[in-house]
């Protein structure tokens, strides 16, 4: 096999197809790899990324394989996606995804392949740590697109092994040249939602899944007093305001999901706020492991900005996050992403918020 062989996640995408054009003008010899992930019922969408994925492939003249990935995508991200919320927390698929299929699963299809490396169409970089020799990851040039948050739990033999060839480009830029390449999908818009949710949204998925609709129960606000009956907990999450039935007088919003009780509990926009929160199995990347406290920007979920925290590793290897100002909406199941500027220090799981 060719020493300089490259895999390219080839999703069927304007970026993945980009990033394809650029390293094969850089000289290296590429296979793409298209991932079909959804099963029977949600084929049609796979099967148009996939022959959309082909016609880049055939343009630019090499081989291309789709992965049968449904299965280890139905046990790692699914049934991870359906069981988050039955605990009563906001799960973050893309975030479960990256480490565990595209470069776990995926990355093992390309070394049988021959291919030392995978390269994607996110928008990231990374660099080496002259210093430490240890892999960096960091946010993309356009910050808008920026996508290192999702990308914060891959180790640094998965960094080490990974390029990003679209990280450098604006997304204008990015456009532009697969116009230059003649691209078949210079045009194609991009998907917006969780790839495998459907139109309905989340609940009627779970419902789906599990055979059954959510258990109702109680809508309660800060002192237990009840309010009304919710629709099931796969219905709600964190901040939410829309579709609660409920009058208070002014706006109200979902400010914490009781799964033990199988109860919401309703309040006013002031009562999301926090300071604090518990995160857990943090993956630690510009660094081994803290020695300490430290400072950092702390992004709790993809569209929040980073705020600055005081990060304090604890005797029971979880994290506790204190913020300077108080953050909307701290949501457990999310992840918390800590940045030195650009740079990604670590990642770790949101488990509960301290009030």
């Amino acid at each position: 096999m060719p020493e300089n062989r490259v895999a390219v996640a080839l999703s069927g995408g304007v970026d993945s197809s980009v990033a394809a054009c650029l390293l094969k003008e850089r000289g290296f010899d590429l296979v793409g790899l298209t991932m079909r992930l959804a099963g029977p019922e949600r084929s049609n969408r796979s099967d148009r990324d996939a022959e959309d994925a082909a016609k880049t492939a055939g343009m630019l003249g090499i081989p291309h394989f789709v992965i049968n990935l449904h299965e280890p995508f139905r046990e790692n991200v699914i049934n991870y996606f359906v069981s988050e919320y039955e605990k009563g927390r906001t799960p973050n698929p893309c975030a479960m995804c990256n480490p565990l299929i595209k470069f776990g699963v995926l990355f093992e299809q390309a070394r049988a392949l021959g291919a030392d490396i995978l390269a994607t169409g996110h928008y990231a970089a990374i660099v080496r740590d002259e210093k430490t020799g240890r892999m960096l990851l960091k946010r993309a040039r356009e910050k808008s697109k920026d996508q290192s948050y999702f990308l914060a739990r891959l180790s640094q033999e998965a960094l080490s092994k990974t390029l990003f060839p679209v990280g450098p480009y604006y997304k204008k830029k990015i456009r532009q040249m697969a116009g230059r390449f003649g691209l078949p999908v210079t045009e194609k818009p991009e998907s917006q939602e969780t790839c495998f949710v459907p139109e309905a949204g989340v609940a009627p998925f779970i419902e789906s899944e599990k055979g059954r609709a959510g258990e109702p129960g109680p809508m309660l606000d800060a002192e237990g007093r009840e309010l009304g009956t919710h629709k099931g907990l796969f219905a709600y999450t964190i901040g939410q305001r829309k579709g609660l039935g409920i009058a208070l007088g002014k706006p109200a919003y979902v400010i914490r999901i009781d799964a033990d009780q199988n109860a919401i509990v309703i309040g006013g926009e002031d009562s999301l706020y926090h300071s604090k929160f518990i995160a857990s199995k943090p993956n630690w990347i510009s660094m081994e492991n803290p020695p300490g406290a430290f400072r950092a920007g702390v992004q709790i979920r993809y569209k929040h900005r980073p705020a600055q925290a005081l990060v304090t590793p604890k005797e029971d290897g979880n994290l506790e996050i204190t913020y300077a100002r108080p953050q909307r909406a701290i949501t457990p199941g999310q992840l918390a992403v800590f940045y030195d500027k650009d740079i990604v220090i670590g990642s770790a799981w949101i488990d509960r918020v301290v009030e």
